[in-house]
């Protein structure tokens, strides 16, 4: 290994100079996680938001504190970290959650020579998830998300080499790598010890008493209990999926790109892949609609109803049909029976379950009241219909693979309001074949295609992902809950949108 630590220059008062690094966010984006890993680190010292609340006791606006860059040497935690012969000292500097403080749009770096010394990563995080964790420790100002986030954005733009750009996304799927490259960038001996945590969390170097309570004893809204909670980087850290689809279509739109773009070469080889494909398939149910929320609507619909001629309770209905649907659906509807044969079968067993005689009369009122009560309830996922409409612009054909009844499939694409941007509609149902019984290579025989022409995207691992992929196919996985994974073998979106933004649109020229 390297050690810089001996050829460190001195400062005014004769002692070695400590370089300054600067890691910058906004919150919820996974700063404290970068704290808790180069606390690790033997020659680093590491702090937090200096530049943010250095003036925090001054009466007035807000101002930042830019001592870190023009005086260092002045500060208590710079000279803690000199006396516990430190040779680096990193800072978490972050723009605020609220606009109205003036914390959302101020500049961290007070000119471009700040920003050389201190060789700032810039850490992105996918603007939904994001939103989702402000909204989960209660601060719900979307514009004050939009006004930070683009901030952030365009400091980094306008920075030169001297800056790099990570993803949070990147960092807990490959922290070796991530990490390797940040050592690098800042000079910092990198060691796999980095990445497994034997500091106790708050083991940091603090400005102020105020800062230290927040780190080390209070844990306001529960800031840092996913990264107190665990000695390793979790990849795993699910959704709480609080936004509204009228949110998560206004944060895309308005953030989605500038975070895709944050990928680099990556975002635009793999734009470039997708580019080449002249087929985009889709799975249908919970991939370019809300079907669960749908039939779930229709369902209570129809336990409320058998509850008014029975002793039997919604939740008890409930449970029965859970039961019988999770049996009935187990081929992939590949035995060629309409939507109306299944829902009978699975009407007649739930009322047979709890001792209700069966009349004709009321399985077609059954029947009827649960295709009125889906239609009512069918919304498509959030840029869902962008993103046929720009498929369509730039010649692609779209293709529909799904397990379901074929009428009900066709039903639904019509009432969806796509069924005219579909070129073709493949199902099980009609084939004989479920999604793990080879239907896709069905699907490539009937349109005449080789895997190598096709992309894939699907909301179900096993049968969508795995599926395809065993025919050759590209695969996107479609994963709400989940993180962004831009990998050459491995696609996940969280959102259509960001497929939309990967997909190229007339006159786009990828960069």
């Amino acid at each position: 290994m390297l050690n810089r630590t001996n050829d460190r220059p001195l400062d005014n008062d004769g002692d070695a100079e400590i370089r300054i690094r600067i890691v910058a966010a906004i919150p919820r984006s996974g700063s404290t996680l970068f704290m808790r890993i180069f606390q690790e680190a033997p020659e680093c010292g590491v702090t937090s938001r200096l530049v943010l609340m250095g003036n925090h006791r001054l009466e007035g606006d807000f101002q930042p504190d830019y001592t870190i860059f023009h005086n260092p040497s002045a500060l208590g935690v710079y000279q803690e970290a000199q006396r516990n012969g430190k040779s680096i000292l990193i800072s978490k500097e972050e723009l605020g959650h609220e606009c109205r403080k003036g914390e959302c749009d101020y500049d961290i770096f007070p000119n471009q020579s700040s920003i050389e010394r201190a060789r700032p990563a810039f850490l992105f995080r996918d603007p939904i998830r994001v939103f989702d964790s402000w909204k989960a420790v209660g601060w719900t100002d979307m514009e004050s998300l939009l006004i930070a986030y683009r901030k952030l954005y365009e400091t980094w733009r306008a920075s030169n080499q001297s800056a790099i750009a990570i993803t949070y996304e990147e960092l807990i799927y490959h922290p070796d790598r991530i990490i390797r490259h940040i050592c690098q960038h800042w000079g910092i001996d990198f060691s796999p010890s980095l990445l497994a945590f034997q500091h106790p969390f708050g083991d940091f170097l603090f400005s102020t008493e105020r800062e230290r309570q927040i780190y080390a004893v209070d844990n306001p809204l529960g800031l840092f209990t996913t990264v107190q909670s665990n000695q390793s980087i979790n990849a795993d850290i699910k959704s709480h999926n609080l936004l509204t689809m009228a949110e998560k279509d206004q944060v895309e739109q308005s953030l989605g790109g500038m975070y895709m773009a944050t990928y680099g070469d990556r975002f635009n080889s793999i734009r470039n892949t997708l580019s080449q494909k002249t087929h985009f398939g889709f799975d249908l149910d919970d991939t370019l609609h809300e079907f669960r929320k749908a039939s779930g609507a229709a369902s209570a619909a129809v336990f409320a109803y058998l509850a008014k001629h029975s002793p039997t309770t919604p939740e008890e209905f409930k449970a029965t049909y859970g039961k019988i649907l999770k049996q009935a659906t187990a081929g992939g509807f590949a035995d060629g029976k309409s939507s109306d044969d299944y829902r009978r079968e699975r009407f007649t067993a739930s009322m047979q379950a709890h001792e209700i005689e069966v009349k004709e009369e009321m399985i077609l009122h059954l029947l009827i009241l649960y295709k009125t009560s889906l239609q009512s309830a069918l919304t498509l996922k959030p840029g869902a219909s962008q993103l046929l409409t720009q498929l369509k612009g730039i010649g692609k054909t779209i293709v529909i693979v799904t397990e379901g009844p074929e009428d009900a499939q066709r039903w639904t694409l019509e009432h969806l309001g796509i069924a005219d941007q579909v070129d073709a509609l493949v199902t099980s149902n009609a084939v004989g074949k479920s999604k793990t019984d080879g239907l896709f290579g069905v699907v490539l025989q009937r349109l005449g295609i080789e895997a190598g022409d096709m992309v894939f995207v699907g909301d179900n691992w096993k049968r969508d992902v795995v599926s395809a992929r065993e025919e050759g196919i590209m695969t996107v996985f479609y994963d709400e809950q989940g993180s962004v994974k831009l990998d050459g073998d491995e696609l996940r979106i969280n959102s259509l949108w960001k497929l939309g933004g990967l997909v190229k649109a007339p006159g786009d020229v990828g960069d």
